[in-house]
């Protein structure tokens, strides 16, 4: 298998189900089902696709129950005067007006824009993101600051962060020392925020998800399973 990932098919019955093989640093197989149906097999280094889609295979039943399990997926989201989206857990009403240069306030539980093509739902969509990314990079980085001391390491060491629009992950830890964190993440909850940011702070400790690294996160985020289903729930609601 070339590459970190591969996309295949794996028939289920009469059905032929789209699926990614990624290579990671893991030891064993694993296969991940996401609530939008995406099914994701992640395999070591070196694994081939046969070997990968073999794996997967002896667990069709398996996957199957859980895709018919899947609740179903929330509506596209609308880009027009009264769409409503989230932001930090609270859900805002679009209030599009007119105006010669793009400007956009939240005024209690509105987010005021004013756009020179307020018709035009791309235009929409355009500023909507842009300031979910403004707001994302202050209090992301806020974040980071605020739990990276529980780590004991220096702070010389701090990771530097970056933000990007992820579809199958809500952040990873480069071997760098580098956070990555899903601009939609700051749609969701704070304490969803926070879940995130100190599961990846961790892997700067421990870089696989084995006893030591849920020691860690046990230790500094005590509630952390109760988050990530919360987490969970946002996603199914919002996508």
């Amino acid at each position: 298998m070339t590459g970190d990932q591969h996309n295949a098919k794996l028939r289920i019955g009469d059905s032929a189900i789209p699926v990614r093989v990624r290579q990671t640093r893991r030891r064993t197989l694993g296969l991940y089902v996401f609530p939008d149906g995406r099914v994701e097999i992640r395999v070591p280094h070196g694994t081939s696709r046969e070997q990968a889609l073999a794996f997967a295979a002896e667990r069709r039943a398996w996957l199957r129950d859980t895709l018919q399990a899947l609740p179903e997926a929330p509506a596209a989201p609308a880009y027009e005067d009264g769409a409503v989206h989230p932001y930090l857990g609270e859900a805002l009403t679009l209030r599009i007006y007119p105006r010669g240069r793009r400007h956009c306030r939240r005024e209690g539980s509105a987010l005021l824009m004013g756009l020179p093509r307020p018709g035009e739902p791309a235009a929409v969509e355009r500023a909507l993101r842009e300031w979910y990314r403004q707001r994302a990079r202050g209090l992301f980085e806020e974040r980071l600051a605020h739990w990276y001391p529980a780590l004991g390491l220096p702070v010389a060491q701090m990771p530097s962060l970056r933000i990007r629009a992820m579809r199958s992950r809500w952040g990873s830890c480069s071997s760098r020392g580098g956070v990555n964190l899903n601009l939609w993440l700051i749609r969701a909850p704070l304490a969803c925020i926070d879940y995130v940011v100190v599961h990846e702070l961790c892997h700067l400790l421990e870089f696989n998800h084995g006893p030591r690294f849920h020691a860690h996160m046990d230790r500094i985020l005590p509630d952390w399973r109760t988050r990530r289903q919360q987490l969970r729930h946002h996603q199914q609601q919002w996508g």
